[in-house]
């Protein structure tokens, strides 16, 4: 006779399993009981966008100068405040000058005295000249009185050139502007000494018209600006504060990138007549390195960030939505330029935070979309602060 075992199951486990399909069951039934989520949609754009680039920089003056003296002296004069605007060729300093004007004039009348025993050196060559030819004087006599010329005349050019040495000297002792600009700050004094070697310079000068402003771009900008710079200067825009902007050019593109940071480090010029721009100070700065033609464009918001990465969340014939992964080139003007999206399709723009793949949704009208964007954004902002 066959022996048949039967299995035993537990009957609690048989109550879960019968609990769990209707809690499944009842998961479905409210998904699609559920009314369709509001949501604001737009249609993803393809269109030529100009090559924003966007970064951080900061104002740098073209020309700084140190003045310091190239003599040792004291301090007669200064003829300047503290942060005044300079112009070039402008006196700066009076340096004590007695003792250089004293060995100027030694030098003159140095110069003087050979000058006048040329002058008799060259008459008495003269008559030696005429009475060798009367053939009352040798040859020899009128080849002394040349040499005597030759050597009054060496002993001129030395006192003039003494006389040159010590008006350069004397010069030092009036300092001017080299460039024009504003000075900075002045730890000297009238009868103070300014000393030739001195690590501290009297004052510095700044120029402020014309000005630059340096920054860095992440290196996989760096094809985009040479390629525009082939083709000509590159537009800069600067701002700072409430400030309006100010526009100027690309002047230097470093020839090396930063390995530690992944940046290359550029610099624009701009006018800067009424001083706008003040070395050291913190710009907001826009590169504009040429255009990207057909460009996949959409609102930044329409952009989500998942575990995954970027998606945007696609709107079908069937008004179900469905995950679409995309990458994020850049973003400008509020707008993401993407890759991963063709161009002309429908994407949910606000409203999609609590959506899943597979909800349904439904468009809301232009006003309450434009509503709801706002009350986001300034949920968002309350929430920052």
């Amino acid at each position: 006779m066959t022996e048949r075992k039967l299995l035993l199951i537990p009957a609690s486990l048989v109550l879960a399993v019968l609990l769990t399909g209707c809690q499944k069951d009842n998961a479905g039934d409210k998904q699609k009981n559920r009314p369709p989520a509001t949501v604001s949609a737009v249609t993803v754009e393809r269109r030529d966008l100009p090559v924003l680039l966007q970064a951080e920089g900061h104002v740098s003056a073209l020309n700084t100068v140190e003045i310091r003296p190239q003599v040792t002296s004291l301090i007669r004069t200064i003829h300047f405040r503290e942060g005044a605007a300079i112009t070039k060729g402008q006196l700066l300093f009076t340096l004590e000058s007695a003792d250089d004007e004293a060995q100027l004039n030694r030098a003159r009348a140095q110069a003087r005295q050979i000058e006048a025993q040329l002058r008799e050196a060259e008459k008495n060559l003269t008559r030696t000249r005429e009475l060798a030819a009367a053939r009352f004087l040798s040859d020899s006599a009128v080849d002394t009185a040349a040499s005597k010329v030759d050597a009054l005349q060496a002993q001129l050019a030395a006192a003039r050139a003494d006389i040159a040495a010590a008006g350069v000297k004397l010069g030092y002792t009036r300092i001017t502007a080299p460039i024009s600009g504003r000075a900075g700050r002045v730890d000297v004094h009238p009868g103070s000494l300014a000393q030739q070697n001195s690590a501290t310079a009297l004052v510095t000068i700044t120029e402020l018209d014309p000005i630059a402003v340096e920054f860095s771009l992440p290196e996989r900008d760096l094809p985009a600006l040479l390629d525009a710079r082939s083709k000509g200067q590159i537009r800069v825009t600067a701002t700072t504060g409430e400030l309006p902007a100010q526009e100027g050019e690309l002047s230097f593109i470093d020839n090396t990138v930063d390995p530690a940071t992944g940046t290359i480090r550029l610099k624009a010029s701009f006018r800067n007549p009424k001083q706008q721009f003040w070395p050291g100070q913190f710009v907001r700065v826009s590169v504009a390195a040429g255009i990207t033609p057909q460009a996949v464009v959409l609102p930044a918001e329409a952009v989500q960030t998942g575990p995954d990465g970027r998606f945007v969340y696609l709107i079908g014939a069937d008004k179900t939505v469905s995950a679409k992964p995309v990458t994020l080139l850049r973003l400008q003007d509020r707008m993401a330029v993407i890759d991963g999206l063709q161009g002309g399709e429908r994407v949910v723009r606000d409203g999609g935070q609590n959506l899943r793949p597979g909800a349904e949704v439904r468009e809301a009208s232009a006003p309450a979309a434009q509503k709801n964007g706002h009350e986001k954004r300034a949920s968002t902002a309350s929430q920052a602060r």
